[in-house]
Order: structure tokens, then sequence, then C-alpha cells
């Protein structure tokens, strides 16, 4: 890897650090009852800023033996990241293939929550929030093992 090469997977690192760090600030958000569009929070693992640089960028470091292990365990955090948020989503919104015509035409998908479902979606976001340090420590250890290997 040439030191252009390893400036440039730094800068793409720390570019998909921030969109995971903005992904979780809208789904505390969402908690939060703050104003959110559900398309800036994405379901998909690789919809969102964060998995776009993993399937991406990411694959390449996977396929390198020094990175894959560090690779694979970012990879699984960041699915149990995105697991959490179906959780919560399914508390906040009607899942698409569950609405009516009417309801899709008139409304916004989300629905009425109950105290008892705000008070789950805050501990789920806990879990979330857990692993969203996880995964930014395994992204540092990530850049030290890059520099080590330059």
């Amino acid at each position: 890897m040439t030191i252009l090469n390893n400036a440039f997977i730094m800068q793409e690192i720390t570019q998909a650090k921030i969109a995971h760090v903005r992904w979780v600030k809208r789904a505390e958000h969402l908690i939060a009852k703050l104003p959110v569009d559900k398309e800036f929070i994405p379901l998909e693992a690789t919809s969102c800023g964060f998995g776009k640089w993993l399937y991406s960028s990411g694959t390449e470091l996977r396929n390198m033996d020094d990175y894959a292990p560090i690779m694979e365990k970012i990879e699984s955090l960041h699915d149990q990241l995105h697991a959490y948020y179906a959780e919560i989503y399914k508390l906040y919104f009607i899942i698409p293939e569950n609405r009516s015509i009417l309801h899709k035409v008139f409304t916004f998908n989300s629905k009425k929550v109950s105290k008892h479902e705000e008070e789950l979606a805050k501990e789920i976001f806990e879990k979330l929030q857990v692993v969203s340090i996880e995964l930014l420590e395994a992204l540092n250890d990530l850049k030290i093992e890059i520099k080590r290997y330059k």
C-alpha cells in the first residue's frame, strides 16, 4: 500500500466514521421525537453512508489478509446496529408492505407510539449506542493496523 493510497484510505475511514455518527444521531432524534425523515436513517446495512463505504472500498481491505479479521468484526458490528435500528423502526413506523393504499397516499408511514414502546425504543437505542462505540473503536484499531503496515 503506497503512502498516497494509505492517506486516501485513512480519509475514507474518517468519512465513514462521520457518516456513522450522523446515522446514530438521526436515530437518536427519532426517539427524542425531533423531526426526522425516516429516509435519512436507512434500514438496509448497504444503504447508509457507512455501509456504502464498507461494501465498496472496505471490500478491498476485507480481501487483504492483514485487515480481514478486523473488517469482519466491523461488518458484524455494523449488521448489529442495523438489526437494533430495525427493531426501533418497527416501533415508530408501519412497515411499508403493511400499509394500505390510502395510508400511503394520505400519511407518512409513522404511527402512534405508546409510552411502553417509547421506553422499549430507548432501551434498544442504548444497546445500539454500545455497539456504535465498539464500531468506532474497531475503526480506530483498523487505522492503527493500516499505519503499522505502511
